[in-house]
């Protein structure tokens, strides 16, 4: 199965250190599952591989790709992606509007056709969300978004233990998305 069309979790992000020159800096992974994680940094980072740790635990990763926001533009953008992913989730996975949507997020660039395919889906425009969260994401993240693919027991046993002492948050925040679908659905 395609590791994107592995259920992500974003309600809380694991607290991280990654290995950059023989210092560890923190990080938060977010967007997680088995298969790996994305997260923020301040700086640019050279090699694919790259070690990571949780408390004492380390496991190896793979950067997969790697993106450098430079401007409102790129940020606006990213959030528009991760609009789109959120709809994917409502979406037959063996659908070609799946595989269309999944090529769209893949693109860089795009935002007005993002923006377009997204009012289509939703019925309304997200541009006024998407700047909101685009000045938040500004002063909460750093430049540079790397996604990681882990292939570790030892993440896997990391995964297990935030969603077991995670269920409270996210049937919290599932209840906050059907509130949210409901009142959308109002006339």
């Amino acid at each position: 199965m395609d590791s994107r069309r592995k259920k992500r979790y974003s309600h809380i992000y694991i607290g991280l250190r990654v290995r950059i020159n023989e210092t560890w800096e923190p990080v938060k992974a977010l967007d997680w599952n088995e298969d790996g994680f994305n997260f923020y940094i301040d700086r640019g980072i050279d090699n694919d591989s790259v070690m990571f740790k949780k408390g004492v635990v380390q496991f190896p990763g793979t950067i997969v790709w790697k993106r450098l926001i430079r401007d409102d533009y790129g940020v606006i953008e990213m959030i528009l992606n991760r609009f789109l992913i959120e709809e994917l989730a409502k979406i037959d996975p063996d659908s070609d509007t799946y595989r269309r949507i999944m090529r769209l997020i893949r693109m860089q660039e795009k935002p007005e056709e993002k923006e377009k395919l997204l009012i289509a889906l939703k019925g309304v425009s997200v541009i006024e969300d998407a700047v909101s969260l685009a000045e938040e994401h500004k002063m909460e993240n750093s430049l540079f978004r790397y996604g990681i693919k882990v292939v570790s027991e030892e993440w896997a046993g990391i995964v297990r233990y935030a969603l077991e002492t995670s269920s409270v948050v996210q049937v919290l925040d599932n209840i906050g998305k059907e509130l949210s679908r409901m009142t959308d659905e109002m006339p």
